[in-house]
């Protein structure tokens, strides 16, 4: 519920005109050239999971290998729907391939997993996180594009560098520069300043999502077909496969956590962005957006409740 209200205040500012479009545009890079990855190095530096050559593999192999299987589905389900190229058939595989990875994640992954304070489970969620990110960036664009990748210039973000920087000083030891316990003050000092940052980043950005949903809202005609079928991708098959592969997979505890709250997640914000500056159906992607986040309100305790009895 703080999730779904914070994101409801973040409408109601854009409502009362607090946050305006131009601010929108400054705070989306402060999120993700800023505070996102403060939040990433923050919980990832020294972190021993990361640490582990099987938790790194299956990380970032599970988070590419699952949004690519989400893709899949969600163009079988266009095809049964008749979706076609070109009226938003790209756009909906797209979209319907890719869950709320990161900030609706981050809240509830910390309510439900980080016990007196050890949240090495947040270090493992962005593994997975650069695995959605490289699936995004490559198949994701090449679908939504129909063309392949432009350039490699487009895997690198804020976040794709915080989650490689953070393996490397981790793996080669650099992390102890981070650390009060090895550098001293000057250590704390940085370290306390990261987690500040990135302590502001799941906040701000659900303020942010809230103020862009409230610029949706009305703004498109909702088409049964696209909303029914999102649910369908999104909110039932996806949290089946997902929770199977936490379940038979032999993968760290830990990942099986990310990976239970990953499959109860809504379709994720970012389609929306992509498909208006790559020329796709930015329609189609809001339509899912709302229409899974909604209903995500009922189904993510569902899920999550029932996964994990299956799961563990």
């Amino acid at each position: 519920m703080p999730v779904y209200l914070i994101a409801m205040i973040g409408m109601f500012l854009k409502w009362v005109k607090m946050v305006t479009s131009d601010m929108e545009k400054g705070l989306f890079k402060v999120i993700i050239h800023c505070l996102y990855p403060c939040l990433i190095l923050d919980k990832t530096l020294g972190n021993d999971l990361v640490r582990q050559g099987d938790v790194l593999g299956w990380g970032i192999g599970l988070g590419f290998g699952l949004v690519v299987t989400g893709m899949a589905g969600a163009w079988i389900v266009a095809t049964c729907l008749g979706l076609k190229a070109g009226s938003g058939k790209r756009t909906f595989t797209f979209a319907g391939g890719v869950q709320n990875y990161g900030y609706t994640a981050i809240p509830i992954l910390m309510a439900l997993f980080v016990v007196d304070g050890n949240d090495e489970v947040l270090g493992v969620l962005f593994l997975h996180s650069l695995g959605v990110e490289i699936a995004i960036w490559v198949v994701g664009l090449m679908v939504l594009t129909g063309t392949v990748i432009r350039s490699p210039k487009q895997l690198i973000n804020g976040p794709i560098v915080a989650v490689i920087l953070g393996i490397g000083l981790s793996w080669s030891g650099g992390w102890k520069f981070f650390d009060s316990e090895s550098s001293g003050f000057l250590g704390a000092i940085l370290r306390q300043t990261m987690s500040w940052l990135g302590g502001c980043a799941f906040p701000v950005a659900l303020l942010l999502i809230g103020a862009t949903i409230f610029d949706l809202i009305g703004k498109e005609r909702l088409d049964p077909k696209i909303t029914i079928g999102a649910c369908l991708v999104r909110l039932l098959i996806m949290p089946i496969i997902i929770l199977s592969a936490a379940k038979f997979l032999p993968i760290a505890v830990a990942l099986k956590q990310v990976l239970l709250v990953q499959a109860a997640m809504p379709a994720a914000v970012t389609p929306i962005i992509l498909a208006r500056h790559y020329g796709g159906s930015p329609g189609v992607a809001v339509q899912m957006v709302l229409a899974t986040s909604a209903l995500a309100l009922i189904t993510i305790p569902i899920w999550i409740s029932w996964g994990v009895q299956y799961v563990f």
